[in-house]
């Protein structure tokens, strides 16, 4: 089962590493081959449902309507955590998977055909961790990324744009650290800065698919980093936590969640032109977070617990504004994520 402090490592202390790592990163490859186990989990098909109508929304745009955009969601609307489908406006639901306890952090490829997501999975010691399962944007296909289960937590994946690799996050002893899968055949491998396995939470690739974007092991930095180039930058620095650092499609602007007082907002950092602006965009009481991008840039889906329970809203990536709920139950919706 996985723990509160894994379901919201943003609530985690940090601390130090318990193990040796270059001893998990040599797991990390042979784990990936040498197994009979079958990557092919059991499921079953799709299930429709619908939603209510949005409130406090004005009438959707046209593009919006018409494009065919998707935003998938965690929902324990069925009673364990399973991934929704839903266009933009919280109509036409759908029911990726029924695993009956827990998939959460889905993330679409970049040609929105696949998905990525985490579920536990057990180790040959018969433990619980968070792996990285994969499916066919309309649920079909579904399959663990790698045949062999870790015996560590492999949590948040990141597509790059050649849908071949997915940026993760690795727990080891409590620590996240910078990974990278290749889904073709399931090998990790560490990213590395200077030959040093470097600390890291919430990847995030850009829209390159080269650099990846992270929070760092103090949970106070946002950086980004050129694996090829064996450079790393600050991006947001900040005297509190901060989670879910996203570039905006066109690069020029990173949405992340930041601790404010008792609760968790969203704010967006402008870095073109170079002035390195943040902007708060949610000031509510209650916590906002998990923000995901529009594939223009307008808009941003975020979790917010707002009317009592998590629910999906959406609002106008500049201003804040023009704030629309767009899942209506009273279980828990988590998690949003925006097809390209």
């Amino acid at each position: 089962m996985l723990s509160l402090d894994q379901r919201h490592p943003m609530a985690r202390t940090y601390r130090p590493a318990l193990a040796p790592l270059f001893a998990f990163a040599v797991a990390l490859v042979l784990g990936a081959c040498g197994s009979d186990e079958s990557p092919l989990a059991p499921d079953t098909p799709p299930v429709s449902a619908e939603a209510a109508a949005p409130i406090e929304s004005e009438a959707p745009s046209l593009d919006l309507v018409t494009t065919g955009q998707r935003l998938l969601f965690t929902s324990s609307r069925k009673g364990g955590f399973d991934i929704f489908r839903m266009d933009t406006r919280g109509y036409g639901v759908t029911q990726l998977t029924s695993f009956g306890w827990y998939g959460s952090e889905p993330s679409w490829s970049s040609d929105n055909k696949r998905i990525a997501l985490v579920r536990p999975r057990k180790d040959a010691a018969n433990v619980e961790h968070a792996d990285i399962f994969l499916m066919n944007a309309d649920g079909t296909n579904k399959h663990w990324a790698r045949s062999t289960p870790s015996t560590f937590n492999i949590r948040f994946p990141s597509w790059s744009s050649d849908g071949v690799h997915l940026a993760v996050a690795v727990f080891i002893g409590g620590k996240p650290y910078l990974a990278t899968m290749n889904v073709t055949n399931g090998s990790m491998a560490f990213v590395t800065l200077g030959g040093k396995v470097i600390p890291g939470n919430y990847p995030s690739y850009d829209p390159t698919g080269k650099k990846i974007l992270y929070v760092d092991d103090t949970g106070k930095i946002i950086k980004m980093i050129d694996p090829v180039s064996d450079v790393a930058y600050w991006m947001v620095p900040s005297q509190y936590l901060m989670s879910s650092p996203r570039y905006s499609p066109d690069g020029t602007k990173i949405a992340f969640a930041r601790v404010v007082g008792s609760n968790i907002d969203i704010y967006v950092r402008t870095l073109i032109p170079y002035t390195a602006t943040d902007k708060r965009l949610t000031f509510h009481a209650a916590s906002d977070g998990a923000p995901t991008w529009s594939p223009d840039g307008s808009r941003i889906a975020f979790e917010s617990s707002r009317s009592g329970t998590s629910q999906i809203w959406v609002m106008n990536a500049a201003t804040g504004g023009s704030l629309t709920r767009i899942t209506q139950t009273t279980t828990q919706e988590k998690y949003p994520a925006w097809s390209h």
